[in-house]
């Protein structure tokens, strides 16, 4: 008869935040086991990266705002940590990010995530067409304006699925 193995932590999933909760359940002494055929596959090899709190903000979501921005003002801390403890690039910007009209719909919805910023105490700037196209050259000549929003960033989720492997692998995760 085999020895059981057990584990203080048995996470289902090995995406981003399932490695992310094993790391640090992990690093905070706890035998910690992932689950998944796949760890670090998924959806981060298709997702965008985007951590834009307050560019995907939507109407009756004023109550996770706070956690939101408060979590996008830790990230930085977060994405530093994990690339000093693994040598590894996560490809993690602060750009900011340009969410664009291209036709008179697109124009309105925009409009009224500018005024829902603007009720809740957030930075963003709404640009003409033009203005947008000064940022971005390459836009079509057709977009109507645009919602600027300097305060996203965002992250490659494969390298941060890669980072998160090796730290899991060198905090003694079971994957």
């Amino acid at each position: 008869m085999s020895p059981t193995r057990t584990a203080d932590v048995l996470v289902v999933g090995g995406g981003i935040i399932g490695l992310v909760t094993a790391w640090r359940a992990a690093q905070a002494g706890l035998a910690t086991t992932v689950v998944d055929p796949d760890p670090g596959g998924g959806a981060a090899r298709v997702a965008a990266g985007m951590l834009a709190a307050v560019t995907e903000l939507h109407h009756g979501e004023q109550t996770l705002l706070g956690l939101n921005l408060a979590s996008a003002r830790r990230y930085p801390d977060f994405a530093a940590e994990l690339s000093d403890r693994t040598g590894q690039d996560l490809g993690y910007r602060r750009c900011g990010t340009l969410a664009v009209a291209l036709d008179a719909d697109d124009r309105a919805h925009l409009r009224e995530l500018h005024a829902l910023h603007e009720r809740s105490g957030l930075d963003s700037q709404w640009l003409t067409g033009r203005e947008c196209r000064r940022l971005e050259p390459m836009l079509a000549p057709g977009v109507r304006g645009g919602l600027r929003v300097d305060g996203d960033h965002q992250i490659d989720p494969r390298r941060l699925a890669s980072a998160l492997l090796t730290a899991c692998e060198r905090a003694g995760v079971t994957l």
